[in-house]
């Protein structure tokens, strides 16, 4: 075997002759290269009973390629899964990786943050990333081809003549995908010779497909599918998008019954690659409501075949109508967590006052498990980084030092016990806050800035719009909007921890900050009364003033203050809350807490709704406290998380109930509900027999997932959130 076949990126990429290309280019040219060796030489199959062909996931035994979210890469493991494969290459192998690691980008990035950064990152105060995810234009794909594709190049390279290098290297990506097509056709009319009669109609199909797509605007459904799927999963797969958008056309105008065949067929492969966010729903600039026949249909395939990907994110707003809400609902109440709903009336707003225009607002998606990316027109929709805001606050009381490695990480903002007034301590929360997000600030900039130089998209530079336009590639202000987002985690834990040192500390002074400080670092081993008073004291999510108006004034400060900062991108940071699974990570991160915490447990709050376990108010009183925040300062996904009982929610009445539920808190200002339909006593049992309990959902932070496959401290995060009655 020559490792040239096995490496093929690597060599494409080595071997590009670059003779003629501008050195600013050059990475991009030599990347560009790589993605068409791959596709001329990688192994390929087609398997009839998928009706697609394409490369899924990833390709088989992919070694060092480009990834979508990492840039240039290869997997930690992937030199010795070579060289078992290979023994024979396996000096060869190893010259060619070390050839290659300077270059890796995730080498690149993590080697331009400082060490203080690295030692942040490493007990989870904060971190930040300049890579993630995208959302390519397939309405536009799909709808001019890739013949249209080449004029634009064309038309473009007219008007900037001094970036010949890269639209060389865009044309030179764009046959790529033309290879790969040409290559399934031929395996395609190879296998129809000796096939029997069902799989020589889907390889006929197959076929007459290829003779169209992807050079051409798909005929129907079918070729729209393999045109999607094609594209998709061309370089990784990402997030489909606005899925019901780019394809609804082609539906509406195709026989029902093969449809929808096919949209399940396709589901099984966006599932078995895991496919991240599925957008459907939406309103235009004018609250026109754009859902569709697709729209429905998809929930429909999701009620049915019950798994838990495609991540589905349904949109809604004043003029969706009520067939919308309802299946919505039901779908929901099937227990896969999905699909998340979002309310139109608020984020278009906020994305507006971004800058960018309603038509352009309207068109946004959700984009992982939920950032807000403009479908089609932005590199925005990532995770920038994250902050713990908690982290902050047992910095502000132990001037700087974790309660956990003990070494003093933070801002030197005093001895707590010097504290006159509360505002003081929330003043040195505040600055401690500040200080974490400008390290998550500075660490994605440089990593954007890394990704731009080092590791540019020649792929998203084709089929996302601006790139073509400008001249300039998706990783580098090519994009139109070039905005940032960057989460947080632990707001209401540090509502509650705030709240109950006011009470007690200064209002009530029944303790002083000694006395905290000391029971605190003792993990309230001999502080009886202290635990019982501050672990009891008011907590958020039951809507009582003292606690909500904190929560609001530390939200409202953080979200305003990352506003103010630029992304090397080209736009702003904005802020949400979506903790994916790491909520127990960073609970365990921390030592004890005023709110009650002990030292070793690892619960945390996992969206911007109650710590787990205390909203005991009912589910009215959880969203009046979510609601006094500002969620129109939200410009990437705000994730609240809510559970209901199945007996409560699968009948007429528990449907209705949380329709106008949800209803009212869109109205008034909500951005998003992510909704559990589980019982508590079935997670007990699955987490003590996990075995009986594999098909188990549960939704995460921004995702659903096999609850038995989740590490223990999440288990019990989720075990420990509150199942309100309606």
């Amino acid at each position: 075997m020559d490792i040239k076949m096995i490496e093929p990126f690597a060599f494409g990429f080595k071997e590009a002759d670059v003779s003629d290309v501008s050195p600013e280019y050059e990475r991009n040219y030599r990347i560009a290269c790589g993605m068409k060796r791959q596709a001329e030489v990688i192994e390929l199959s087609i398997d009839p009973k998928d009706w697609f062909a394409g490369p899924g996931c990833t390709y088989p035994n992919l070694g060092i390629h480009y990834s979508r979210g990492s840039g240039m890469f290869y997997p930690p493991d992937v030199r010795d899964a070579q060289k078992e494969r290979f023994p024979e290459l396996a000096n060869e192998i190893d010259e060619l990786y070390a050839e290659f690691e300077p270059i890796r980008t995730h080498a690149l990035t993590g080697g331009s943050f400082t060490e203080h950064q690295h030692q942040l990152r490493s007990i989870n105060a904060c971190w930040g990333e300049g890579g993630g995810h995208a959302n390519p234009d397939y309405e536009m794909l799909l709808r001019i081809g890739t013949d249209g594709i080449r004029e634009k190049i064309n038309l473009f390279r007219k008007i900037h003549t001094e970036k010949k290098s890269f639209y060389d290297s865009l044309e030179i990506a764009l046959s790529s995908i033309e290879i790969l097509a040409d290559r399934y056709k031929a395996i395609a009319e190879k296998m129809i010779e000796n096939a029997d009669k069902d799989d020589k109609a889907v390889l006929s199909r197959i076929i007459s497909a290829f003779e169209v797509v992807p050079r051409k605007q798909p005929r129907n459904f079918f070729e729209a599918c393999q045109f999607f799927w094609l594209a998709y999963s061309f370089i990784e797969n990402d997030s489909p998008g606005l899925f019901d958008y780019a394809m609804g056309a082609y539906y509406e105008n195709d026989d029902p019954e093969d449809r929808y065949e096919c949209l399940k067929k396709l589901w099984h492969l966006f599932h078995r690659c895991r496919a991240w966010n599925l957008c459907i729903g939406r309103s235009d600039e004018f609250w026109n409501d754009k859902s569709c026949e697709l729209t429905f249909d998809v929930l429909r395939v999701a009620r049915e075949l019950h798994y838990n990907t495609p991540n589905i994110t349904m949109r809604l707003h004043r003029n969706s109508p009520e067939r919308a809400w309802r299946e919505a609902a039901q779908t929901i109440a099937t227990g896969i967590g999905m699909p998340a709903i979002y309310n139109d009336e608020c984020v278009c707003p906020a994305l507006e006052a971004l800058g960018i225009p309603a038509s352009d607002a309207h068109l946004y998606c959700m984009n992982g498990c939920n950032q807000i990316d403009i479908f089609g027109k932005s590199h925005m929709g990532l995770e920038d980084g994250e902050v713990s805001v908690i982290k902050a606050l047992e910095f502000a009381l132990f001037d700087g030092e974790c309660q956990k490695s003990f070494k003093k990480l933070g801002l030197a903002t005093g001895n707590a016990e010097d504290f006159k007034t509360f505002d003081e301590l929330l003043e040195a929360y505040k600055a401690q806050v500040e200080y974490l997000a400008d390290n998550v600030i500075d660490m994605s900039n440089k990593c954007q800035k890394i990704f731009a130089e080092e590791a540019p998209n020649p792929w998203h530079s084709l089929v996302i719009q601006g790139c073509i336009e400008k001249g300039m590639d998706y990783k580098n202000h090519g994009p139109y909007y070039g905005h940032g987002q960057i989460l947080t985690e632990g707001l209401p834990d540090t509502a509650d921890s705030l709240a109950a040192i006011k009470h007690y500390v200064y209002d009530t002074e029944k303790y002083t900050m000694a006395q905290l400080l000391e029971a605190l670092k003792k993990d309230f081993d001999g502080y009886d009364e202290l635990y019982r008073d501050f672990s009891s004291y008011h907590k958020f999510g039951n809507d009582i003033d003292d606690v909500d108006k904190i929560y609001s004034d530390i939200t409202d400060h953080l979200y305003r203050y990352v506003r103010t900062r630029d992304t090397f991108r080209g736009g702003k940071f904005g802020m949400g809350c979506s903790t994916f699974q790491r909520a127990a990570r960073y609970g365990g991160s921390v030592g004890a807490l005023p709110n009650g915490k002990r030292r070793d447990d690892t619960t945390l709050a996992d969206s911007i709704g109650a710590v787990p376990g205390c909203d005991t108010k009912g589910p009215t009183a959880l969203l009046n406290s979510v609601l006094k925040a500002n969620q129109y300062l939200a410009t990437s996904g705000n994730v609240l998380q809510m559970k209901f009982s199945k007996q409560q929610f699968n009948t007429e009445r528990g449907i209705a109930t949380f329709i106008a539920l949800a209803k009212t808190y869109f109205r008034m200002g909500g951005q998003t509900l992510q909704v559990n339909v589980l019982s508590a006593e079935e997670l007990k049992e699955a987490k003590k027999n996990p075995e009986l309990y594999k098909g188990l959902i549960v939704r995460v932070g921004g995702y659903s997932t096999y609850f038995v496959e989740l590490e223990e401290g999440l288990q019990d995060n989720i075990i420990k959130r509150t199942e309100q009655a309606m």
